[in-house]
């Protein structure tokens, strides 16, 4: 089914500059979020968002780029923070329910804070056993492909140049 390029422009600026999620824009358009998914995907490519600042997923921001982001878009107009976002890789909504999760961090008591940082801190801890593991199994490897070929080349001698 062909949609209108007014169409499509309507609801990308819905999404940029809108407070609602993907799902209810979609849903309101009368679209899957998928479609969706993929209009905003082709519109980056459009506009080339430039990357000079690192693009990484919203749930990969640590606590403090959170709060510094909270701090940064809490004077300024829908507008303002929606381009702000854009250039971020992140959603107001984002904005909002990492607003939400800081006053209700501040609002938990000392000792159930700590056990969300000793959460935190165990997913990261595994992220990076996960990750040093993937190196650990890309070095070994590349060990092995090393001495099979000077053994190749101890058995078949050094290979001629062209």
């Amino acid at each position: 089914m062909g949609y209108s390029v007014e169409m499509r422009e309507s609801v990308i600026k819905k999404v940029l500059f809108g407070e609602k999620t993907h799902e209810e824009i979609a849903m309101e358009a009368g679209i899957s979020k998928s479609t969706l998914g993929y209009w905003l995907k082709n519109y980056k490519k459009d506009v080339k968002i430039k990357s000079e600042i690192r693009e990484k997923r919203p749930r990969d921001w640590s606590a403090t780029e959170r709060i510094e982001a909270l701090m940064t878009t809490g004077a300024m107009s829908n507008e303002e923070k929606a381009s702000w976002c854009r250039k971020r890789g992140i959603f107001m909504h984002h904005l909002e329910k990492w607003k939400e999760e800081s006053i209700n961090v501040a609002s938990v008591k000392p000792s159930a804070r700590l056990s969300l940082e000793i959460r935190d801190l165990r997913k990261e801890n595994a992220a990076l056993k996960k990750e040093l593991h993937r190196k650990d199994m890309a070095l070994a490897e590349t060990a092995a492909l090393l001495v099979l070929k000077k053994k190749a080349d101890s058995i078949w001698g050094e290979p001629k140049g062209d």
